[in-house]
C-alpha cells in the first residue's frame, strides 16, 4: 500500500516484531505519536516511528483525512473507460470440482473483476474482500434474469419514511415484526385482501416496490436496497447522489455504477473511513457492523470471511 501517516490513539501502544499479540515486544508508542504506515497485515499495520519499526494493532491507529483520492469515485471520468470484466489472463476458469462458494466467487470476479481490481487499487483494499462483499450481499449479481436491478423492499423503512404520517394506509398494505423489524414482512395489495410473505422472489420485490411508488415514489426508493452492493436508497448522499432517484436511475442503468457505488459507500467522500479501514485489515465483523448494522454483524462477517478465503484459494 502507499505510505500513509497514522496517529496512535491508545495511551500506550505495543510495538511488536511480528503481526501477533504473542510476538516479542520491540517497544511502546505513546498516544499522539505519528507513525508511517508501511503495509497492512490483516488487523495489523507495519509502521515506522522515528528509528523504531515494527507491527502495531490497527484498532489503535487513526488514519487522518488527506487530499489523496478524496471525493466520490463516481465523479472520476477515468473509471468510465475501465473494462468491467477482467482481462482474459486474469479470468478464473471455473472447474467442475469447484464447490458453490468457489463457483460464485469466480463468477463474480469474471463479470466485474476488471473494475473491481482498479477500484481496489485506488482505495488499497484486497480485491478478494470486495468480491466477498458482493457475493454475500447479492450473490454477486446486479440484475435479475428479467434485466431489472436486484432490489429488496424494506417494509419497516417505508414506515419510517412514509408510513408514520399515513398510518392507516400503511397498515392496510404492509406489515413487519415490531421487535425485529427486518422480519415478518408481509404485503396486501388490496385493502382487506389476503396477506402474503415478502422477499420470496425478485418479482415479489418489484411488485411491492411498484405499489409503494404509487403512494410516494421518493419514499419508496429510499426504502429499497439496490443492486450488487445492496445499498439503501436513503444512503444516496453517502455514495455521491443528490437524490434517491438519481442513484436509482444510475444503478438501474449500468452494473458499473453499482460496483463503483460499493466503493463510494465504503470510502465515503474523504480518503478513508472506519468501514474502509476494517475492510483493509480484513476485520469482517467490524466491517459488517458498519455496512449491515450491528444486529447480525457476526453472521455477515463470517459469510464474508468464507467467500474471501474461497477467492484467495482460487487466486
Amino acid at each position: 500500500m502507499a505510505t500513509k501517516t497514522g496517529v496512535v490513539t491508545a495511551s500506550v501502544l505495543n510495538l511488536r516484531k511480528e503481526p501477533s499479540s504473542s510476538s516479542s515486544l520491540l517497544g511502546t508508542l505513546a498516544r499522539g505519536t505519528r507513525v508511517k504506515i508501511l503495509e497492512t497485515s490483516g488487523a495489523w499495520y507495519r509502521v515506522q516511528a522515528g528509528d523504531k519499526s515494527g507491527y502495531v494493532h490497527g484498532d489503535f491507529v487513526r488514519i487522518p483525512e488527506t487530499d489523496h483520492a478524496a471525493g466520490f469515485l463516481n465523479e472520476r471520468d477515468d473509471l468510465k473507460a475501465v473494462p468491467l470484466a477482467p482481462s482474459e489472463a486474469e479470468t478464473i476458469r471455473i472447474k467442475p470440482s469447484f464447490n458453490g462458494t468457489q463457483k460464485l466467487a469466480a463468477q463474480t470476479w469474471n463479470t466485474q473483476g476488471g473494475l473491481l481490481g482498479a477500484l481496489s487499487r485506488i482505495v488499497e483494499v484486497d480485491p478478494a474482500a470486495a468480491v466477498a462483499v458482493l457475493c454475500v450481499e447479492s450473490s454477486g449479481r446486479g440484475f435479475g434474469d428479467d434485466g431489472r436491478m436486484i432490489i429488496r423492499f424494506e417494509n419497516h423503512v417505508f414506515w419510517n419514511k412514509w408510513g408514520t404520517n399515513h398510518a392507516d394506509d400503511f397498515n392496510a398494505h404492509f406489515r413487519y415484526n415490531a421487535s425485529k423489524k427486518w422480519l415478518g414482512h408481509q404485503f396486501c395489495e388490496t385493502a382487506g385482501g389476503a396477506w402474503s410473505d415478502c422477499h420470496k422472489s425478485q418479482a415479489d420485490e418489484w411488485r411491492v416496490f411498484g405499489f409503494a411508488r404509487t403512494l410516494d415514489e421518493a419514499s419508496a426508493i429510499r426504502s429499497i436496497s439496490m443492486g450488487g452492493p445492496q445499498i439503501m436508497g436513503f444512503n444516496h448522499h453517502l455514495v455521491g447522489y443528490e437524490s434517491p432517484r438519481g442513484m436509482f436511475d444510475r444503478f438501474q442503468g449500468d452494473l458499473r455504477w453499482q460496483v463503483v457505488g460499493l466503493f463510494d459507500f465504503v470510502k465515503g467522500s474523504g480518503t478513508t473511513s472506519p468501514m474502509l479501514q476494517a475492510l483493509q485489515r480484513r476485520r469482517f465483523d467490524d466491517f459488517a457492523t458498519h455496512y449491515n448494522g450491528p444486529g447480525q454483524a457476526a453472521a455477515y462477517g463470517g459469510r464474508i470471511q468464507k467467500f474471501y478465503e474461497a477467492f484467495e484459494g482460487l487466486r
